[in-house]
């Protein structure tokens, strides 16, 4: 992790991006606007790195592409959004939701990873391991259809994980691995299972298997207010990076 900061937040919003694809994807100059059924806002917004489009009416072209989707307008705004963009936004009447940290750590600088838990991987993502992750979040089955799109468009190498016990799934998480970068996401724990230390050792196994797989270094997306998950992370050795945020104009129902 030598490169500026500048530098390396500019490549970590490129590859979590990538880690994320979405069903629909329209450029529009250096942005991206993006679509997958209205679930996740990450691949239900305007990806907004660079510049702002050439064309002078480009915020009624976005906002028209989403109500046709029946989709609520999304702009995902970080450091490499422009400048004004926030403040203009806020001016149209979108609401700032989701104040995430960019983390990240080097692999030799994370907690050494010693499990007795055993872990079951997938190379590629199965139903089964959507429904657990859909269970364990607590969201409606319906999203089915929009995360089997997202996982399994994914390119790069990529590992969805699972932790097993005497039949019950008490934890999953996925990894993908890109540019020397292993990103993880996902990290979902059973509540009858919390606070024994189960997302701590999702985190490592992934750590580890994204090491072997050539990435030195490791990063994670997470909502600021989340503040037990921050706390283990920092704990593990990520530090926060950049900060991004999300714009939503909600639609009249």
């Amino acid at each position: 992790m030598r490169k500026s900061k500048t530098t390396t937040v500019a490549l970590i919003e490129e590859l979590a991006a990538n880690a994320w694809p979405s069903y629909i994807e329209k450029k529009m100059g250096n942005w991206k606007i993006r679509a997958t059924f209205g679930v996740s806002k990450r691949a239900n917004s305007v990806y907004t790195a660079g510049p702002f489009p050439a064309q002078s009416n480009w915020l009624e072209k976005i906002q028209t592409f989403y109500i046709k989707q029946s989709i609520s307008p999304c702009f995902y705004i970080s450091e490499e959004s422009p400048k004004e963009l926030d403040e203009l936004l806020s001016k149209e009447g979108y609401k700032k939701i989701d104040d995430c940290f960019s983390m990240i750590a080097s692999y030799t600088s994370l907690l050494p990873f010693r499990s007795s838990f055993t872990f079951q991987d997938l190379n590629e993502v199965n139903d089964a391991w959507i429904m657990d992750f859909i269970k364990l979040e607590g969201f409606s089955p319906e999203r089915f259809k929009a995360y089997t799109h997202i996982f399994s468009s994914i390119t790069p190498p990529k590992n969805f994980i699972r932790i097993v016990e005497n039949g019950e799934t008490l934890g999953v998480g996925s990894i993908v691995v890109e540019n020397g970068w292993g990103c993880i996401s996902n990290i979902v724990v059973a509540s009858s299972h919390r606070r024994k230390g189960i997302a701590k050792e999702l985190v490592c196994y992934l750590s580890d298997w994204a090491y072997k797989k050539g990435a030195c270094n490791i990063y994670l997306q997470v909502i600021q207010t989340n503040i037990p998950a921050l706390h283990l992370y920092e704990k593990l050795g990520f530090e926060p990076l950049s900060s991004h945020h999300y714009r939503m104009l909600m639609l009249n129902t």
